[in-house]
């Protein structure tokens, strides 16, 4: 007991000694200093955090223009074509107002506006610069050769012409192609919606790109001719009156007829090769569409071949299918017959535009074939009729295999159908297999003929035929003749 009374005393002892006064205030001291400094150092960091985000963000790479495009485009067709409609335009074609719009229903038609003035004044423009060609041909020889101005011409007006119908029905088919693309499967990724507007851009660059080399080594060639065909003593003037012959056969040389002439002969040939490019253009757009169907086909639902895929993996896709339910099929099937419906509305609405792009494009390749026999007089004439001739070529198989793309696409369809399994075989596939299978999905001539690979090789065989007909009446002509321009 004794014993208590002294750990007692010590217990206080050791408690006064603790709890000091002037102890606990230099504990306060370092833990309020300890305190402060922790603070100021995580007030320093975070200014220094907030600093280094401003720094990055000011630093970071900013996107370039076709980045900015493809991180903005929708997939739309309507937007992908905008501009090249825009640039259309500008060469009195497809006078649409908003054709730059983010939708179609900015689109609108207007007998009154602007665009619709100048290009019905174009028409008028081509129509008596047709009619003076005509004049010039019949009141001299007529030959295969020499009717090349009234096709050439003719053609152009023709065009003119029905651009501006189709520009009145523009509006309600791109509503109607916008309808179509709300209801089919969505893009993946952001490329895949920039990947249709990126090909319609770079076709219509390079085809305006090589028109305009084209016209610039018709020019050097043109001035080559002149120089050597002089009728006055001023070069210009000379010029004109060889490359405008028929304005100068029935008129006096004026300043204003040679200018009024060299505008009709540069904005023909832009129409004259538009319309080539028009035609892909619609043809990319409508291959996509199928394509855009068919990756979901493949990609989404697992849908692909045994013959393609390692075992596994078509254990898996096959896993995929057999859980497909018939309301998948109906509603592929459906949004398959609308893309159709879409392809017969936009048949109908440039089927002549096609007609004559592969005509004319039939008749050119002939003559220049036919003219290819003669000697060439000059290296700029040489240079300038080869480069034409291989242009001409390249853009008929240009259109060709792109139009024939759409036929391609829409049967790749029946590939991926022929990969269901029987486990998730249901009247809907079968419906959908014999649509696929019975129907012919391609853009045409005026339903002469069908824009299928086949068309290759029958306008191949065609220019051999009508060419080995031609050189059994052909007779080497001198290509520096005076009296006939081959520059009108």
């Amino acid at each position: 007991m004794k014993i208590l009374p002294k750990l007692e005393s010590k217990w206080r002892r050791l408690k006064k000694r603790v709890t000091r006064p002037s102890l606990v205030r230099k504990l306060d001291l370092v833990h309020e200093s300890a305190r402060k400094k922790a603070f100021q150092e995580s007030c320093d960091t975070y200014k220094n955090q907030i600093e280094n985000e401003y720094e990055i963000r000011n630093n970071l790479p900013k996107l370039s223009h076709g980045d900015r495009e493809a991180f903005l485009s929708d997939g739309s067709f309507h937007q992908a074509v905008g501009r090249v409609l825009l640039v259309a335009e500008f060469f009195a074609m497809m006078p649409v107002k908003g054709v730059t719009g983010k939708h179609p229903s900015d689109l609108s038609f207007s007998w009154r506006n602007i665009r619709t003035c100048f290009s019905l004044l174009f028409i008028a423009s081509s129509l008596a610069n047709f009619g003076l060609s005509l004049f010039k041909v019949l009141n001299n020889p007529i030959s295969f050769n020499s009717i090349k101005p009234i096709i050439f011409r003719g053609s152009v007006l023709l065009v003119l012409i029905v651009s501006l119908n189709l520009a009145r029905q523009w509006p309600q088919l791109m509503m109607y192609w916008h309808t179509v693309e709300k209801g089919l499967p969505q893009y993946k990724t952001q490329l895949s919606k920039w990947k249709m507007g990126h090909t319609i851009s770079m076709v219509m660059l390079l085809g305006m790109m090589l028109s305009f080399a084209e016209h610039i080594l018709s020019m050097v060639s043109a001035i080559n001719y002149a120089s050597f065909c002089n009728r006055t003593a001023d070069p210009i003037q000379n010029y004109f009156l060889r490359t405008n012959d028929e304005i100068f056969y029935v008129a006096s040389y004026t300043t204003a007829l040679a200018l009024w002439g060299k505008f009709q002969n540069v904005y023909s040939t832009f129409i004259w090769n538009y319309m080539d490019m028009f035609v892909m253009i619609v043809s990319i757009g409508l291959a996509a569409k199928f394509r855009q169907l068919n990756d979901d086909l493949r990609n989404f639902k697992g849908m692909v071949s045994k013959c393609i895929l390692k075992p596994s993996k078509w254990q898996r896709s096959n896993n995929f299918l057999q859980n497909m339910s018939p309301t998948y099929w109906s509603e592929r099937r459906i949004q398959y017959r609308n893309i159709c419906i879409l392809c017969d509305k936009m048949d109908d609405a440039i089927s002549l535009i096609t007609m004559v792009s592969f005509s004319n494009n039939l008749y050119f390749i002939c003559v220049q074939l036919l003219r290819s026999l003669n000697t060439m007089p000059s290296v700029a004439h040489a240079v300038y009729f080869y480069f034409s001739l291989i242009f001409l070529i390249g853009r008929t198989l240009a259109v060709s295999l792109y139009s024939s793309s759409v036929h391609d696409e829409s049967r790749l369809t029946l590939r991926y159908l022929r990969c269901v399994p029987k486990e998730s075989w249901c009247p809907e596939v079968k419906r959908f297999t014999e649509e696929v299978i019975s129907d012919e999905v391609t853009l045409s001539g005026m339903k002469f003929f069908h824009l299928t690979r086949k068309l290759v090789l029958s306008v191949a065989g065609t220019i051999v035929t009508y060419e080995l007909v031609l050189i059994q009446f052909h007779e080497d002509n001198d290509l520096w003749d005076c009296d006939q321009s081959y520059y009108s």
